[in-house]
């Protein structure tokens, strides 16, 4: 696919997927590909796989190149794939990178070099190489809570200027941050908010064309429901819908205190498992959750209409 018709296609529900391990945490690749079509069968709009929730950062490269191959075979064209690629490397992003483009990847989602924390001129040659190595779309994954960069308005129009970067993946909580980005950028990348259903609303009503969900991967019918009425400009229904999924994002940001560290992708796979989707378990250093908060869960699943 073209970047320019990439930057088309990245919009509504673009679901980061889980990697599925077994219960020896080897790879589950029949469980990929059943997420894969239940996915499609659900109507989404985009497929990540390999990035932050399928933890990229927890498999070997073998795994990874896996991952995406699984992937992109079994989605034959029918949604845009665009695989996690990035790496602290700049070699290393660009070598799966390059791979992701060879087994027939629409796209490639890539971060800023994390750890090290490089100069914005250094961000920039980092995607400028890899622009230069690549034909395919990169979109730009600003999330700053696991970088420790935040891609500044002047950084991200700068990046605008290469060739096939054509969207950004903007992961920030500060959601002023992301107005600010969009407005500055108008039509010249396409940009996706990366918390999901929390702050997709407000993202649409200021002119957002999508938003990333993990929350998809085990309710795919309530995130097509948000973009829906976006579209629609239904403003009363999202606000609604989102007080309904309220019970989720409080259990999710209260646990996420409790334990003091990163637990959404642990609560993503323990909703797929009670609902009998393949994703459990999450690789350490993750862990499952406690016995009461799966008890939590349930109950709130239930309470969303979400049975197994």
């Amino acid at each position: 696919m073209e970047p320019a018709e990439l930057k088309e296609k990245y919009v509504g529900v673009q679901v980061v997927m889980v990697t599925p391990f077994k219960k020896d945490y080897s790879l589950d690749e029949d469980g990929l590909k059943e997420n894969v079509h239940f996915l499609l069968k659900n109507g989404v709009h985009v497929l990540h796989p390999a990035g932050s929730t399928g933890e990229f950062w927890n498999l070997t490269p073998e795994e990874h190149k896996k991952v995406i191959k699984i992937v992109v075979d079994e989605v034959g064209g029918r949604v845009p794939v665009i695989p996690g690629t990035g790496y602290s490397g700049t070699k290393q992003t660009i070598e799966m990178s390059k791979y992701a483009e060879e087994v027939g990847a629409d796209g490639v989602l890539v971060l800023p070099p994390y750890y090290v924390v490089p100069t914005p001129e250094g961000i920039y040659q980092h995607f400028k190489t890899l622009s230069e190595s690549i034909k395919i779309g990169i979109i730009v994954y600003n999330n700053p809570s696991m970088t420790k960069i935040s891609l500044s308005t002047e950084l991200l129009q700068k990046l605008a200027t290469l060739p096939n970067v054509i969207a950004v993946k903007d992961t920030t909580r500060d959601i002023i941050d992301i107005f600010l980005h969009l407005y500055a950028l108008e039509d010249r990348l396409t940009f996706s908010v990366g918390l999901g259903e929390l702050q997709a609303p407000y993202f649409y009503l200021s002119g957002g064309k999508g938003h990333v969900s993990d929350m998809a991967n085990f309710a795919p019918k309530h995130a097509i429901e948000m973009y829906k009425l976006a579209k629609k400009g239904d403003w009363n229904g999202m606000i609604q819908l989102h007080r309904r999924l309220n019970p989720y994002f409080e259990f999710v940001e209260r646990k996420s205190r409790e334990k003091n560290g990163m637990i959404w992708i642990s609560i993503i796979k323990e909703a797929m498992k009670i609902l009998g989707l393949p994703g459990w378990p999450p690789r350490k250093p993750l862990l499952p959750l406690e016995e009461k908060d799966v008890s939590e869960l349930e109950t709130i699943l239930e309470r969303l209409g979400l049975k197994r």
